[in-house]
């Protein structure tokens, strides 16, 4: 199999193994067969590893598992860079699953961009299984632009199906530290569209089960804010969001930062990087109090 145009389909899973066998179908049925599927199971203590050792021993696609201590779906992500073949890293979560001709649009997508070097990957539609759009479809079809550019200039909303160069990938690695167990994807995504655009595809490559439920079980869970007031550390220190082209999330980052400080217990106001940075976080700061104000009864220890 021609390296270069092998794909990686990139699955991170906790205690999923009861949603595994629909993605597996969906890779069954693909109408390429150019990928490998690489398996990384994040530390489960449900039957995930017999699971997959099925799949494996039917030989019908080729697949790599690996498992390794539970640290959150980034610290996975991280591990699975380090372990791809393929020349572009498609992450694909365990409960959703793939169109038929998903791997057929993207390898079409990648011939025309693995030269350009200024495209980091390739980003699709996702749907719902009620046939519902995830958010918004894309302004025009093979639309090249920021990743930041499509939520923060244009606004436009919904998770997106997301393949990456690998070796963009491993340029931008995850931060880790012991005891966050998430960070946020705009941390990474939005930190390489400082650099690097994508190029948007106008079809739907995965699919999703609709929920009725706003919001995650875990928005307020104390793990859950920690994390967060991490990932907007990290967004202020690494300077993800220029005043000039964003204002109005550079702001909020300081604002957010403040709230989930508080909701956490944590500070990182000795980190920040700058003496502009401290002032302007104590400026702000009183706004990210009213907010801990109002949320602070609703933190689930």
């Amino acid at each position: 199999m021609d390296s270069a145009n092998l794909i990686t389909i990139f699955t991170p899973c906790y205690n999923r193994a009861h949603l595994l066998s629909q993605l597996y179908q969906s890779l069954l049925e693909q109408n390429a067969t150019n990928f490998e599927w690489l398996i990384v199971d994040d530390g489960s203590t449900d039957t995930t590893k017999e699971v997959v050792a099925n799949f494996i021993s039917e030989n019908k696609i080729q697949i790599s598992y690996y498992n390794k201590p539970n640290g959150g779906k980034h610290t996975a992500i991280n591990y699975g860079v380090q372990k791809a073949k393929g020349a572009l890293f498609f992450i694909v979560d365990s409960d959703d699953f793939l169109s038929k001709d998903a791997v057929k649009l993207t390898t079409d997508a990648w011939v025309k961009i693995k030269e350009n070097k200024k495209i980091s990957g390739i980003i699709g539609l996702s749907e719902f299984t009620n046939g519902q759009l995830v958010g918004d479809a894309f302004l025009e079809d093979e639309w090249q632009l920021s990743f930041s550019d499509y939520y923060l200039k244009y606004h436009l909303r919904g998770d997106k199906s997301v393949a990456f160069k690998t070796s963009v990938m491993k340029e931008y690695l995850f931060p880790e530290e012991a005891g966050i167990r998430f960070v946020f994807e705009a941390v990474v995504w939005h930190e390489m569209a400082k650099k690097y655009d994508v190029l948007a595809l106008n079809k739907v490559l995965q699919y999703k089960e609709y929920l009725e439920e706003g919001l995650s079980d875990s928005s307020y869970k104390l793990w859950y804010i920690k994390s967060l007031a991490f990932s907007y550390f990290q967004l202020i220190a690494n300077k993800t969001y220029s005043f000039s082209r964003y204002p109005k999330t550079y702001i909020w980052s300081f604002i957010h930062l403040a709230i989930n400080s508080l909701l956490s217990g944590t500070s990182y106001f000795n980190k920040l990087p700058s003496f502009k940075d401290k002032c302007l976080y104590l400026i702000l700061f009183p706004r990210g109090y009213y907010s801990y104000l109002k949320m602070r009864k609703l933190i689930v220890k």
